[in-house]
């Protein structure tokens, strides 16, 4: 077993950072803030081009992650921006890197504002990419030829969306993900308990490692936008209204207050949390900080 998937197995939910590269080059900020947190993390999941926004190339700062802080990387792949050539070659890359696990999604659409007259691609869906993960996983290119070298074995995750209101439609895209070859599903953030129960059920019947997603709310003008702007968390948006008014101090605290009160009722039922960094990653770093401290003074997790 692979030490992602030995840790999401095991009886303390996993923590995972998420984050974007820099939209620049200017690297050694973000590097010196994930280097320091490297100790109350268990993992990275490094998106791509999220929101359809450029970023740097999410293979190239996962190469400098890795050699910077050793933290455990889920980098994600979107069938939005590369045709299934540049997919595989990219593949290669993070088997060669040791990159842990791969995200296979579609990616969101591009906004008219920001694609600069990009075309999406979509020349493979995320079943055909995990289905060509599988293929390098087992050394056949798809090109009549076997890999020279033996590749360490990138394991499959996809994502998946407990807030929708058409929750049946979700869970059967589930199952497909499932035996299609996926090993872990990261989540769109959940803001309540109750959101996430049946999603959680039929994910660990369909063999999945769940990581839910967290996300704290940075300020009020942060509630708002995705109240507005994220069409994925329409049926969550209620809780973003407990905000309004709220200093951005206030705000903070009290997201960490709920987030807390949210991942300890969830913990016996997941494997793991991706706390989300929503544009930065200090918060989500506070986050993670608070829940160590919590985690060290209470029962177990799984089944407590």
């Amino acid at each position: 077993m692979s030490a992602l998937l030995e840790r999401l197995a095991s009886a303390e939910p996993a923590i995972w950072l998420e984050t974007a590269p820099p939209r620049g080059i200017a690297v050694d900020s973000l590097l010196k803030r994930l280097e320091a947190a490297a100790d109350s993390i268990d993992a990275i999941n490094l998106v791509d081009n999220a929101l359809g926004r450029v970023k740097m190339s999410g293979l190239v700062f996962a190469a400098m992650l890795k050699a910077r802080t050793g933290i455990a990387i889920a980098l994600n792949f979107s069938c939005r921006d590369r045709n299934r050539f540049a997919l595989k070659s990219d593949l290669l890359g993070a088997a060669a890197l040791g990159i842990d696990g791969v995200v296979a999604l579609r990616g969101d659409k591009l906004a008219d504002d920001a694609a600069m007259g990009a075309k999406q691609v979509h020349d493979l869906d995320p079943f055909s990419l995990l289905q060509m993960i599988a293929d390098l996983n087992r050394g056949d290119t798809g090109e009549g030829r076997k890999l020279l070298k033996t590749l360490p074995r990138l394991v499959p995750g996809v994502v998946g969306n407990p807030n929708r209101k058409a929750l049946d439609r979700e869970l059967e895209l589930l199952d497909r993900k499932a035996a299609a070859g996926a090993r872990f599903v990261v989540t769109q953030p959940v803001f309540a308990p109750e959101a996430a129960h049946r999603f959680l059920r039929h994910a660990q019947r369909a063999g999945l490692h769940v990581v839910l997603g967290v996300l704290p709310i940075k300020r009020p003008s942060m509630a708002q936008y995705l109240k507005r702007q994220i069409d994925d968390l329409r049926e969550a948006h209620h809780h973003f209204d407990r905000y309004e008014g709220l200093s951005e101090e206030a705000a903070r605290r009290a997201s960490i207050e709920q987030n807390i009160a949210l991942m300890r009722a969830l913990a016996g039922e997941v494997a793991g949390f991706n706390i989300m960094s929503g544009g930065g990653p200090s918060l989500a770093i506070e986050l993670a900080l608070e829940w160590r401290r919590h985690r060290r003074s209470a029962g177990p997790a799984r089944g407590e």
